[in-house]
């Protein structure tokens, strides 16, 4: 890529941002959309099945009524293909574990080669030491690996199915491959998901996991289902995205406005090329088209996705998907 080259590829990405945000906040105030949208980012999901049972994913507790699927290249490349000239960022995940399809780390090189920051998350359990290394070859920027939980026991409460010792493995194969390999990515997140059954172990999490060889280290809140609460919500507040409310039930901490970057800046291609309006879109609910069909941007500025902003500008709460979002 030679320089002139780079210079109005990369001014081109930031002009789309630049409208996008132009856009976001005029639409707050005139109910007008003034620039056709081209995201930023995208979460493609190379597949919607996983080898664990964590019981608050729909993939895990078998809750997803979608159909399992594995996405195709082509389907996967006419979406990079597309995009490519708005996006900073690929997500190569949404629903299901990314490292059971077949070309994951294919799909990686693609984005990596078209300059896309491309970024994935994992439970680890197939990262074995030949996985690490073509993790590492593939150009992938980030991995955040599930951690949550010091010890066999408190790990397999909620990553059902899994082994702990498979975890630190795929962190220290990924860590001593960077080295090897004279690479500086990826970049190795330990994320640890705070609940009330591990929520006790949170003051040794940083130490621990860096000793594995992870880069840094993310506490997450956990995103529950309103019907199984008392079971997962931590006791400490500045780890739980809910409150108790005047009547002895449970909220969202922080209220939603009527306004969601999101709907802006980026999308769900779900594995059958659907587009969805967010990542909280997890059975498809609120599908704006098919990439199969038609161009992402015809998807993106057509009558669905638009009339989806308006209700979303209007009246989020009335959104099933969003009354359980803290963005």
């Amino acid at each position: 890529m030679n320089f002139t080259y780079k210079w109005t590829f990369y001014f081109h990405k930031l002009l789309c941002l630049c409208k996008l945000i132009l856009s976001f906040f005029t639409y707050k105030m005139t109910n007008n959309q003034f620039f056709r949208l081209y995201p930023v980012s995208v979460s493609i999901e190379p597949v919607n099945c996983c080898n664990l049972r964590c019981p608050e994913c729909p993939a895990g507790n078998q809750s997803l009524t979608r159909k399992k699927e594995v996405m195709s290249w082509s389907l996967f490349t006419k979406t990079i293909d597309e995009l490519s000239k708005s996006l900073f960022w690929v997500t190569l995940y949404f629903q299901g574990e990314p490292y059971l399809h077949p070309d994951f780390h294919a799909m990686v090189s693609y984005c990596h080669m078209k300059g896309i920051f491309t970024y994935t998350s994992s439970n680890a359990q197939l990262i074995t030491t030949e996985v690490a290394r073509k993790t590492v070859e593939s150009g992938l920027d980030k991995i955040v690996i599930s951690v949550d939980g010091l010890t066999q026991e408190v790990y397999e409460k909620y990553r059902q199915g899994g082994s702990l010792q498979k975890v630190i493995e795929a962190i220290q194969y990924l860590a001593y491959w960077k080295e090897e390999l004279k690479s500086a990515t990826p970049v190795i997140e330990a994320q640890f998901i705070v609940m009330k059954h591990n929520e006790f172990q949170v003051d040794d999490v940083k130490s621990t996991v860096l000793a594995w060889g992870a880069d840094r280290v993310a506490f997450k809140t956990a995103q529950i289902d309103f019907e199984r609460i008392e079971k997962f919500v931590p006791s400490q507040s500045k780890f739980s995205r809910y409150v108790k409310d005047e009547n002895g039930g449970w909220r969202l901490k922080k209220r939603s406005k009527n306004r969601c970057w999101r709907q802006w800046a980026g999308a769900v291609v779900a594995v059958n090329g659907d587009v969805l309006p967010c990542c909280f879109d997890k059975n498809g609910e609120h599908v704006f088209g098919n990439i199969a069909e038609k161009s992402f941007f015809e998807i993106w500025n057509g009558e669905k996705a638009n009339d989806f902003r308006k209700r979303v500008n209007t009246d989020r709460s009335d959104i099933l998907i969003c009354r359980n979002c803290s963005e």
